[in-house]
């Protein structure tokens, strides 16, 4: 699911601290922390916090500082090496057809010339501690946003499986109908197949029984109405995130379907299990996107 998030503070006497976060649909949490070098100390609280408050989505956490103290970060100048370049410039216009005077941006071309330098104090306890109250209230908005969306998702996801129920419940009230007839077709094909050859009917219609009974969807049909009805609880009543969980379980719910179609002999049946596997693909679709 989506979430955008963002907090503003200040981090302690020196710093004005903004993070933004922006989280997109992934099965697996994803999550990136974008600091500066300067900033890393604050990298695993921000990973700390969102980390605790998301399960899934691919996040983007960024951390932005702007200095509001007085005390501003420290040019340093390496006077040494400023002077040895000096005099070496010195040195060759004297030697060669080359002018000898240095511009600033000339300087500034001297990679180790200059050395920006923060404050020694760099950031403490209570810095830290400020941000992680700024993390959580970007996390706040982001899991706010998610959880409208989430709401309409579970919606429709109750849609789909009141679908695939009411699906199900014809197909239970006809089992036994339709192992009569599986049993009545088998028994039927064999007397035409060997029409010409005596026939033991007792051991005939033992046979047709068990076949019918090796297609019966019984089982099959309980252990897809359990998971539809758990499926259908997580939805409703289940706190925190349940994304995986509803993703193993349409996982379940489609192998029961799969195992309903290899036994469908009735073309009724097929038809309605035909159905049913489109409907659960489109869960299936769905919950990868749940938290």
């Amino acid at each position: 699911m989506t979430g955008f998030g963002r907090a503003q503070g200040p981090l302690g006497p020196d710093w004005n601290a903004e993070i933004t976060a922006r989280a997109v649909n992934h099965r697996f949490l994803d999550l990136t922390i974008r600091v500066r070098d300067s900033e890393s100390a604050l990298e695993p609280v921000l990973r700390q916090v969102f980390g605790r408050r998301l399960a899934r989505g691919k996040v983007e956490v960024t951390l932005r500082l702007t200095r509001s103290g007085a005390s501003g970060p420290t040019i340093a100048v390496d006077e040494r090496l400023l002077e040895s370049l000096l005099a070496r410039v010195a040195d060759l216009s004297r030697r060669y057809p080359i002018r000898g005077e240095l511009q600033a941006r000339d300087l500034l071309a001297v990679p180790q010339l200059f050395t920006v330098e923060s404050p020694p104090d760099g950031f403490g306890p209570e810095a830290a501690a400020a941000a992680e109250r700024l993390a959580e209230q970007a996390a706040d908005a982001v899991v706010e946003m998610r959880e409208t969306e989430g709401d309409r998702l579970a919606e429709e996801l109750r849609g789909r499986v009141a679908a695939l129920e009411a699906a199900v419940a014809p197909l239970a009230a006809r089992r036994d109908e339709i192992v009569r007839a599986i049993a009545a077709t088998l028994s039927e094909r064999m007397r035409t197949l060997f029409a010409d050859l005596p026939l033991d009917s007792g051991r005939l219609e033992q046979e047709a029984a068990l076949a019918a009974e090796r297609s019966d969807v019984a089982e099959e049909l309980a252990r897809l109405t359990g998971h539809l009805t758990q499926f259908r609880e997580l939805i409703d009543r289940e706190p925190g995130p349940v994304g995986k969980k509803l993703e193993f379980l349409s996982q379940e719910i489609l192998r029961e379907i799969n195992t309903l179609g290899s036994k469908a002999r009735d073309r009724d049946l097929a038809r309605r299990v035909l159905e049913m596997k489109a409907e659960t693909e489109k869960i299936r679709e769905q919950v990868q996107n749940v938290e």
